[in-house]
Formats: structure tokens, sequence, C-alpha cells
């Protein structure tokens, strides 16, 4: 079996230290806790003498493997599954040093479930067979996978380590993108589930979200979809938003691409995907990627380099409810891209696109407050909440709306001093993957279909358009094609 001779989880910390600390750790806030019950046959280590002993007073809480007197971070340590004399058991591991634990089955497939959210594993495909891809980002690929053991359906998100390590900032990216994902555990909010590590690749297993894009969803709807539609869809993305804003987690991406539902015959059981560009609230406006987001649904704080805070995803949220109440973006739709690059800085709203539908005013007013350049207006997501609007009876008799043809933005800024354009990772346009899958250990080579991303050319009428290498040849017909590009370009002025 080949070795890894780099990992990316080398650089953390938890990995170059001992295990075991004295003492208790600080928790600030409980993401999720795993303690044994009395019911249950309990947790075994082996003593001196090679015997299993057993250990009640072992319980976890967050990342935190915690006994009596010391504890240890299990952050990014190693972990697989072993057995000694016939019991099944876990082996937890940093450099030097390794915790195992056994017990009955069942206990330790319950400690396996928790422990493999924080920690990294080996053998993806010992464990999961890949079924076909669903998207195609920027940074990695996403596939619907199904696990071998109980064939439960899940996805992966897989990125190229190679490309991590050349990336600037690259490793502290997926670093921080893991380390976010274990913080959630909401309904509503892509939940992440497993790690896994080998030579070539990161494996991120989340959710499988079979419902697709909303607004693909909602376009597809024959019979339309009326305010009340979305008033529900609204509560449901702010309840999300306050989950993440009171875990102090910033999305910084918030647009229709990265809300995505879960299935097809619920248009308003949204889930929140995507945390490559999130961070952690900082007090000094200090973060891994200062000015972030997509152009089009950033907030202009952000654009114009501005201290900013969970506000930015709610200047978001205002375009995503202009867009479901008026069919259109916010700014000119036949903008260019330095054109509403500027819009969306100064922020000019065109206000007047909401006069000319038939919106209820307690609607119209909270647009108005979420696309209010003024942070001490703009509400939070709790304030939003309480909005009038939502106490508004919800009635289907309100007016009925359709989405006109959007123009599609993919300008998404990750860098300090870069734009580049960004495709969304849950297209679910995917195919069956063919024998000679990319993704087969060893030496397996990627297909033609899979790897011809550069000098594509698709004919849209008069024009032709180059897709970019990390951008999707989506399935449309010539007359709703938009040109994407992969966009290197300096900051331009803004003013």
């Amino acid at each position: 079996m080949k070795q890894i001779n780099y990992s990316i989880f080398d650089k953390c910390p938890t990995r170059n230290t001992t295990l075991w600390k004295k003492g208790a750790p600080k928790i600030l806030q409980i993401d999720r806790e795993l303690r044994q019950t009395s019911k249950e046959a309990p947790i075994l280590i082996r003593d001196e003498m090679d015997n299993l002993i057993s250990r009640n007073c072992y319980h976890m809480i967050n990342s935190y493997f915690i006994s009596n007197n010391c504890y240890i971070n299990i952050n990014n340590l190693r972990l697989k599954s072993v057995i000694y004399k016939n019991v099944e058991g876990l082996q937890i591991s940093g450099k030097q040093e390794c915790l195992q634990i056994f017990g009955n089955p069942d206990v330790i497939s319950t400690w396996k479930n928790y422990l493999s959210k924080y920690t990294v594993q080996r053998n993806f495909y010992k464990k999961y067979q890949v079924l076909k891809m669903i998207g195609k980002g920027s940074h990695a690929k996403v596939y619907k996978i199904e696990r071998i053991k109980d064939s439960s359906i899940f996805a992966v998100k897989i990125f190229k380590s190679e490309k991590l390590i050349s990336k600037d900032k690259g490793i502290d990216s997926i670093l921080k993108e893991i380390d976010i994902m274990r913080k959630l555990d909401n309904k509503n909010v892509l939940q992440l589930h497993e790690i896994f590590e080998d030579e070539n690749n990161v494996y991120l297993i989340v959710d499988y979200l079979q419902g697709g894009e909303l607004l693909k969803q909602i376009e597809n709807s024959l019979d339309g979809y009326t305010e009340h539609l979305v008033q529900n869809l609204m509560y449901n993305l702010l309840t999300s938003l306050n989950y993440l804003h009171s875990k102090q987690i910033l999305h910084r991406d918030i647009k229709p691409e990265n809300l995505i539902l879960r299935s097809k015959d619920c248009l308003t059981d949204l889930v929140i995907a995507d945390f490559g560009l999130s961070d952690i609230y900082n007090e000094q406006g200090v973060y891994l990627f200062q000015r972030c987001g997509t152009v089009g649904y950033v907030a202009p704080e952000v654009l114009r380099d501005e201290f900013y805070d969970y506000k930015v995803d709610m200047f978001s949220v205002g375009v995503i409810l202009f867009i479901l109440l008026t069919g259109e973006m916010p700014f000119e739709s036949n903008s260019d891209t330095d054109d509403l690059l500027r819009q969306n800085a100064q922020c000019k709203i065109d206000f007047n696109k909401l006069n000319q539908k038939s919106i209820s005013p307690a609607a119209q007013d909270l647009v108005r407050l979420l696309l209010d350049e003024n942070l001490n207006i703009r509400p939070n997501a709790q304030q939003a909440l309480l909005h009038d609007w939502f106490a508004t009876p919800k009635t289907d008799t309100m007016v009925s709306l359709s989405l006109s043809k959007l123009p599609i933005f993919q300008i998404r800024l990750d860098q300090d001093d870069f734009i580049k354009s960004s495709t969304p990772l849950w297209n679910q346009k995917g195919s069956p993957l063919s024998e000679q899958s990319p993704l087969l250990p060893e030496n397996s080579s990627e297909p033609e279909d899979e790897t011809n991303y550069f000098k594509q050319f698709i004919s849209t009428g008069q024009d032709q358009y180059e897709i970019g290498e990390d951008c999707i040849n989506e399935e449309k017909s010539p007359s709703e094609m938009v040109p994407k590009y992969r966009l290197l370009v300096k900051q331009r002025s803004l003013k």
C-alpha cells in the first residue's frame, strides 16, 4: 500500500503534541456531546498487562475526548478500526502516540460515528462506491457516493492535495472550511460526516441533497409560486443564518447556487451549502480571505474594504429576496463586470423594480432594510425574523410570481488582490462515471470527457464563448447559454 509522504493535516497542532493534556478543556459553546449511560456496555482499554478493563469515565464534548482529570483534542488526528482479542475497537493517533478503545459493536459504532467528524481516515474507496459526478467548482469536484456497508447515499467533495499545497492559502482554506463544518449540527445546514485522505486527495463526506438548486427548481415549477412561498423560504433561510451567526460563523457567499433543496418535493426545505469562504467572526475584522463573496450578492462594505460583520450575509439575503419577489437582479441586468462591480460597491439598487410588481408593502419594506448600505439600519437575522412581513397572515391568495431569465453572475472573490470566477458545486448535472473513473485508486487515468475543460467552445448562435479550466459545461439550450469565464483580474477602481 502506498504511504502518504505528506499530509495537509501535519501542520495541525494536535498532531505535533502529546495526546493527553492535564485539566479540563476550555469549552465556550457545546456543539455536540456524547456520554456513556449506565445502560450501555462500557468502553474498554488495554492495561499494562494487555487486559481489557472498563472506563466508564470517558465522554466527548465537541472535539474533546475527556477523562476525569485530562483530555485529548482529537481534531485532525488519525482514526482507524482495530480488533484485539476478537473485540472491536478504534485507534486515535498523532505522530508518536495513540489511544485505543474497545467495546461491543453497537458502542464502537456510536463512538466511530461521533469521532469521524473530527478525525481523518484512510481507504475511502474501501468504504464508499462512487456513482456519478454531480458538480464541479473552482477548487473541488462533488460526487454522489454509496456507503458500501449499508447502501446509504452521501456526497463527497474532493480536493486535489497538490492543488491545495501549490495554491496560496490553499491548505489554510480547507482546514478553515473543515473546522467550521465540524461546528454545525442543523437540518438546514450542510452536514459534514467524515474526512478521508490519501496520497492524492482529501475527501469530505457530506449530505447528498437531491433537490437541486433553489432557483432552478422554482423555475421548473409549472404553477409558478406565490409570495406565501417566498415568506416560508425566507423564514427558513433566516432561521438557518441565525443559527450560523449564533455559532459566530460568517458564511460570506450566500447566493442561490448555495441554497440547495433537500428534496424535489418541497420548495421550502432548503439547505445552506458551500462553506469554502466562511470564517469565524473576528472583532478586529481580520480574516483568511478579507475581500470575498460573489459579485452581485456581496455586501458593499466588503468591496469597499471596510470593517464588516454578520450583516454581510443579510445583504446577500436581501439580494435573493429581491430576485424572488421581482424575478430580476437588484442591479442593472445588462451591466458588464466592471459596471456590476461598481454598482455593487456603491449599493446602487434599482428599487423601482419593486414598485412594478404586485408585492405587499411589508415585503418591500424588508427588502429595502436588508439592502440598506447603512449597517445601523440593516437588520441582523434575529431582527429580520421579527419583521412584520412574517407576522402577516400567510394565505395562498397573494399574487403569483415568476422568474424571468436571470443573468448568471459567477464572479467570485476569494483572494485579497484578485477576482476569480467560480461555478456552483451543486449543479446536479452529473452523469454516470465511465469504467475508467478519475476517482479509481492507484493507476487509473482520467478519461477525456472528465478532463477536457481547456479551450472548449460552445456555439451560441453568432458568438462562441470559451469555457475556462474550472467551469461547467452546463446542459442549456443556445438561447439560455450565458458566457462564463475563468477570470483573473486585478482589482478595479470602484469609484
